[in-house]
């Protein structure tokens, strides 16, 4: 294939963030129970945009916010799944139990990936980025097709911030409050300078899949092809 040939829609996200939805809790009111969700959303988004320099209007990502556990295969998350160029999934115990979530996962490895000619990519630069978002416990735990990606982990920062995202994840960080905020800052803006290298390494053909195709567990499909 030719530079030319690696069309992306405009309207696509460059990214989809795939987590758990947490659900209330029998008796509890009323509240948004995915803020520190939306929150990663928000800065990695802004900090994609900025790396990116994409025009007013573009969308740097895709966060699903209107499913609690998956009911419906809506046209727009459908879309940003099949058109997406870098797919985050936010692993957690929560996460590895979710049917939906593996249909995210499964929506996007089912596409072919290409590799951009002459790119020179680590396997941590692929488009798929798994991100500890809480304790992962071993990783002989993990189901296959997440064990064989390589999980990401922020490099070239102070030596304390790395493990600390390691052992807490990231919504280990937003919940110390201060004592978190700078290794969170960190560790999103090299999320978010991986997610480019990726973007930059490779190119995902478009494939909108409908959920009737979509296995319950997680798929190792889709690798890449030179």
């Amino acid at each position: 294939m030719t530079e030319d040939e690696f069309r992306v829609d405009p309207r696509a996200p460059v990214f989809f963030l795939s987590y758990a939805r947490a659900r209330h809790r029998p008796g509890e009111p009323p509240r948004d129970t995915n803020q520190k969700v939306f929150q990663l959303y928000v800065d990695l988004s802004d900090h994609v945009s900025e790396l990116l320099g994409l025009p007013a209007g573009s969308t740097a990502g895709f966060l699903d916010r209107v499913l609690d556990g998956g009911q419906v295969w809506a046209d727009d998350l459908a879309f940003a799944a099949g058109n997406c160029q870098v797919f985050i999934p936010l692993v957690s115990p929560q996460y590895l139990r979710s049917v939906w979530c593996a249909r995210e996962w499964n929506a996007f490895v089912r596409r072919r990936q290409v590799r951009r000619p002459d790119a020179r990519a680590t396997p941590g630069e692929q488009p798929v980025i798994p991100v500890n978002w809480s304790v992962l416990g071993r990783r002989r735990d993990l189901p296959a097709a997440i064990r064989r990606r390589q999980v990401f982990s922020p490099t070239g920062l102070p030596p304390d911030i790395a493990p600390q995202y390691q052992q807490e994840g990231i919504y280990g960080l937003l919940s110390l409050g201060r004592n978190g905020k700078d290794a969170y800052d960190a560790v999103v803006w090299r999320l978010a300078q991986r997610v480019v290298r990726a973007v930059d390494t490779h190119w995902v053909e478009p494939y909108v899949a409908d959920i009737e195709e979509l296995g319950d567990g997680f798929e190792e499909a889709g690798d890449e092809l030179d």
